[in-house]
C-alpha cells in the first residue's frame, strides 16, 4: 500500500515558524546602528549609479531601493519592539 502524494510532499516542507518568531538578538543597539551604517552606504552607491554617465541601469537602481527599503523596514521594527521593551 503506498503513502499519498500529500504525506510524501509534506516530507519536503520546511517545518513551520511562529508568527514573530526569530533570531534572539542580544544586542538591538549595535544591530541597529549597523542597519544606519548599510542603508548610508547603500544610499550613497545609489546616488552615485543614478548620477553615473553613460546609460542607467535601472535594475541596479531597483535593487539599491529594495535593499534600502527593506534594512529601513527592519530598522523600523527593532524601533518598535524597542520601544516595548521593559524598562530596567
Amino acid at each position: 500500500m503506498s503513502k499519498p502524494v500529500s504525506d510524501e510532499l509534506d516530507l519536503h516542507r520546511p517545518p513551520g515558524r511562529d508568527s514573530g518568531s526569530g533570531p534572539r538578538l542580544s544586542n538591538v543597539a549595535l544591530v541597529k546602528q549597523q542597519l544606519l551604517q548599510e542603508i548610508i552606504e547603500l544610499q550613497r552607491q545609489l546616488d552615485s549609479t543614478s548620477a553615473a554617465p553613460g546609460g542607467v541601469d535601472f535594475s541596479l537602481i531597483q535593487t539599491y531601493r529594495e535593499m534600502i527599503h527593506s534594512r529601513r523596514a527592519l530598522f523600523n521594527r527593532l524601533e518598535r519592539s524597542g520601544d516595548l521593551a521593559p524598562k530596567y
